[in-house]
């Protein structure tokens, strides 16, 4: 064992002991159920500290990009993962670190540091969510922060191929190799800014869906299903919340307002089939459709539900539930004609997106859920964001 110096990374040995069953089960699972490719993997370092950083476009980020190497990975991820009772409890036995998303949270960073003045590799996704497109988010500026603060050498994992073999907004995985690369340990200059430390970051881990070919031999099925959770308006006549995948062919999604039909491909392209010479990627559909629509829509769903998230509780409380509506002043939840649930804009710290595409609305002192069946959450957060935003700027 003494040949092996990342074992005694700060780590007791039965931790040890169990990132290697984690490596080697998912070596043997998940390496041949997502057909990984891993390339550079000798290019980290056996010894010493290092963060590892990663883009992040699918749910199993977490998983293979950290475990594509050997050594152990202290990596922080979402508390809400972390708040399932088995899934939380293995996490923190592979050196997961909990985060809060939406606010500063210390101790999650002290920790991180921690591990990596021990020896130990440090992970997290500096974009801070998953990408829906594929493409490269901006950095958040902390992580520049943390870098320029322990003076750490940065290692980069790209995963070209995830936004294909799983969308993020997609209901169905497809059959597409993940490939993955390291590049070796990067420093920085120390007078470096954190601006150009982020800077610096995010060309290190960016990744253009439209230099990636299709890989040989990849296939998928229902190629547009979930489409309409991320184009939740049409790119073309501008109507929200009219978009379908229809049960006859759902390689293909609808406007109903226009009748404008695309079909999906297994890149994400969207070809299509009212008008032959309109051809674009779900990323340029996403943007063209914010060009279009609404910038304040008036939205209203008859069914939802509000709940209370709170820190370290795996079942949330449920708050109210009838008609959410975003009013002038706040969202509202009304049961007929009496107000059941409200919060002011002003009062809304975040408003974020967490793990299942569900709506989390944060204030200083509390975190909701605002879930709307039938609707797109994407939709609600970036309507609800926007008002939020605009509070706060007054």
């Amino acid at each position: 064992m003494s040949a092996r110096p990342w074992i005694h990374e700060g780590i007791p040995f039965h931790r040890w002991l169990s990132w290697r069953a984690a490596w080697l089960t998912i070596h043997l699972t998940l390496g041949m159920a997502f057909w990984i490719k891993v390339h550079g993997r000798e290019r980290v370092p056996e010894k010493g500290g290092a963060m590892l950083l990663s883009n992040h476009t699918t749910f199993f980020d977490f998983l293979i990009c950290f475990y594509g190497v050997y050594r152990p990975v202290h990596a922080i991820g979402t508390e809400q993962v972390f708040r399932v009772p088995v899934a939380g409890f293995l996490l923190r036995q592979l050196n997961g670190i909990p985060f809060s998303k939406g606010k500063k949270d210390r101790a999650a960073v002290g920790a991180l540091a921690d591990a990596y003045k021990k020896g130990a590799i440090i992970g997290m996704f500096p974009e801070g969510f998953r990408s829906w497109t594929g493409e490269t988010q901006p950095v958040r500026p902390g992580t520049g922060r943390l870098v320029k603060s322990l003076g750490c050498p940065v290692i980069f994992c790209r995963v070209s191929t995830g936004f294909m073999q799983h969308p993020r907004w997609a209901r169905w995985p497809r059959r597409v190799p993940w490939v993955m690369e390291y590049d070796a340990p990067v420093s920085f200059p120390e007078d470096a800014t954190v601006d150009e430390i982020n800077a610096m970051l995010e060309e290190g881990i960016r990744m253009d869906p439209n230099d990636v070919s299709i890989p040989r031999g990849a296939w998928g099925f229902w190629l547009a299903d979930g489409l309409p959770r991320f184009l939740w308006g049409c790119p073309g006549c501008g109507t929200i919340d009219k978009m379908s995948v229809p049960r006859s062919d759902r390689n293909t999604i609808v406007c109903g307002a226009c009748s404008r039909r695309w079909r999906v491909d297994l890149k994400c392209i969207m070809h299509s089939e009212t008008d032959q010479a309109e051809t674009m990627s779900v990323a340029d559909a996403q943007r063209r459709m914010l060009e279009v629509c609404p910038d304040d829509a008036a939205l209203s769903c008859p069914a939802s539900v509000v709940s209370e998230v709170r820190r370290g509780q795996f079942k949330h409380e449920p708050l109210a539930t009838g008609r959410a509506t975003l009013a002038s002043d706040g969202v509202e939840v009304t049961d007929g004609d009496r107000v059941v649930w409200s919060l002011p804009y002003s009062e809304m710290t975040a408003v974020l997106l967490q793990v299942g595409n569900k709506l989390h609305v944060r204030t200083q002192g509390a975190n909701y859920q605002l879930d709307t069946p039938g609707q797109s959450a994407l939709m609600w957060h970036h309507y609800l964001g926007r008002r939020a935003t605009s509070a706060a700027s007054q």
